[in-house]
């Protein structure tokens, strides 16, 4: 029902601070953008050696962020854990806010991006044989159905809202899935190419989806003066140590296959070259080794400290992830003339670090996190404050039925 959810009351003084500061630095991102967008892709740190850079960095993992983010969701609206249902709304903004960041990104690294139309002339002006064309279905068409399922949520359809939660779950699964492919179905890169990298990218979805969706829930109950669940809070670190542990099994097998393969150049390059200390440390050392130490710990793990700080390990961790497979992944020449260096194509790539792009990608996060927060103001997204904790799988009551039960 719509009377158990409100949107917060945003006239706080702090509230206003940080939607003042988190503009000022979107006006900055805003900027950056028009240099590079009258400059050039050369004041980016991407060349042609390393085609992309910080761009679809973001997109891939704002793209499983909110994927995983829209999957969580549905343990409310689709399979009916009701435990969640304080949180699902919240789950699906957040889904729907940061699929909108990702094609932004990628609009962005077009260097046009009034041309954004023309990703979307299916079977016209794009090669549908393309993992680029097959994902631009699947990125456009999640867009548009998260927005009619979160539709149906605020308007209380709640057979319309489990159908409809069923389809976006489903295409959720394919975005990432797609995603991964991508990459998966270059075997022009060894480093990249491999049939478990499409499932790698939904492990690792809902990995940093479940992860994201700890860290804001717990801040934001906490900022706006609810009550944390602690029950629901452990339910979710129990989840997500699950996925930690299937996420690290399948780089590990990822790993195993590019290595026993005769083409492991480019692999050892990005296990023991210059760069490997970001897979080693940032993604084994942030994304496995440091939450599954707080999640396992009798101590640390049924703290809500401890959950958030094992998720906010796991979200930085992935993003280096996704920025050790973009970069580093394509700084390895490919063997376009095997035993000759032709120019720069012969040669181990560099990325230098851009304050233009940096500035972009600044400006990227703080848009949508300025989304995020306008969009609590005006959207009935949160449980009100005087809604008492209730047992699990029971339906949460509205206030004014409380109301007449405790009078």
């Amino acid at each position: 029902m719509a009377a158990d959810f409100v949107a917060i009351e945003g006239r706080s003084r702090n509230y206003y601070l940080a939607v003042v500061i988190l503009a000022a630095l979107v006006f900055f991102g805003f900027f950056c953008f028009g240099w590079s967008y009258f400059e050039g892709h050369q004041v980016f740190g991407s060349s042609n050696v390393i085609p992309w850079g910080m761009p679809i960095v973001l997109a891939i993992y704002l793209i499983g962020l909110s994927a995983g983010s829209l999957i969580l969701s549905s343990l409310t609206y689709v399979f009916g854990r009701m435990e969640y249902k304080s949180i699902a709304r919240m789950a699906v903004y957040l889904a729907i806010v940061l699929i909108f960041g990702a094609m932004i990104s990628i609009a962005v690294d077009l260097g046009r991006p009034e041309k954004f139309w023309r990703l979307f002339m299916f079977f016209y002006l794009n090669n549908m044989t393309s993992m680029f064309a097959i994902n631009g279905i699947l990125y456009g068409g999640y867009f548009v159905i998260s927005l009619v399922y979160f539709g149906f949520i605020l308007a209380g359809q709640q057979t319309a809202t489990k159908i409809m939660g069923t389809v976006a779950v489903l295409w959720a699964v394919l975005v990432h899935m797609g995603t991964g492919a991508i990459f998966g179905f270059v075997a022009a890169r060894d480093a990249w190419f491999s049939p478990i990298k499409p499932f790698e990218f939904l492990a690792a979805a809902l990995t940093s989806g479940m992860a994201l969706l700890i860290v804001v829930t717990v801040l934001v109950l906490k900022l706006t003066g609810r009550d944390i669940k602690k029950d629901m809070i452990n339910s979710l670190g129990r989840m997500l140590a699950i996925f930690i542990i299937v996420l690290a099994l399948l780089i590990f097998i990822d790993k195993l296959t590019h290595v026993y393969e005769p083409a492991r150049e480019a692999t050892i390059y990005m296990l023991f070259g210059p760069s490997s200390w970001i897979f080693w440390i940032l993604q084994v050392g942030l994304v496995v080794v440091v939450p599954l130490v707080i999640l396992f710990h009798p101590r640390w793990g049924k703290s809500i400290g401890g959950i958030v700080l094992a998720s906010l390990s796991v979200v930085v961790g992935v993003f280096f992830e996704r920025y050790y497979l973009v970069i580093p992944g394509a700084a390895y020449p490919m063997p376009l003339y095997p035993g000759h260096i032709e120019g720069v194509y012969g040669a181990v790539g560099l990325f230098p670090i851009q304050w233009a792009e940096m500035g972009l990608s600044l400006g990227i996060f703080t848009l949508l996190g300025l989304m995020f927060m306008v969009g609590l103001k005006y959207l009935e997204t949160l449980s009100p404050k005087e809604l008492v904790e209730q047992p699990v799988n029971s339906p949460v009551e509205s206030p004014a039925t409380a109301a007449q039960q405790s009078s």
